[in-house]
């Protein structure tokens, strides 16, 4: 195997985002574009999904999803 291909080979695998995002789609049962509408703020998730993501990271729902 060359560099390059070693380079390639690395830039194909996730992100640390795109992990993230694929991990809340796949505990919320959503979408990864409505992951990401969530993080732009363009959307906010319904309770259930606000509790489940406030459950895997141990913070409070308040302080993960704020009032604006």
């Amino acid at each position: 195997m060359t560099f390059k291909e070693l380079y390639l080979q690395e830039k194909e695998k996730p992100t640390p985002a795109q992990t993230f995002i694929e991990e809340i789609a796949e505990l919320t049962k959503r979408s990864t574009n409505t992951v990401r509408m969530w993080i732009q703020g363009k959307q906010t998730p319904d309770a259930l999904a606000q509790s489940l993501i406030a459950e895997k990271y141990g913070i409070e729902v308040s302080t993960l999803f704020p009032d604006n």
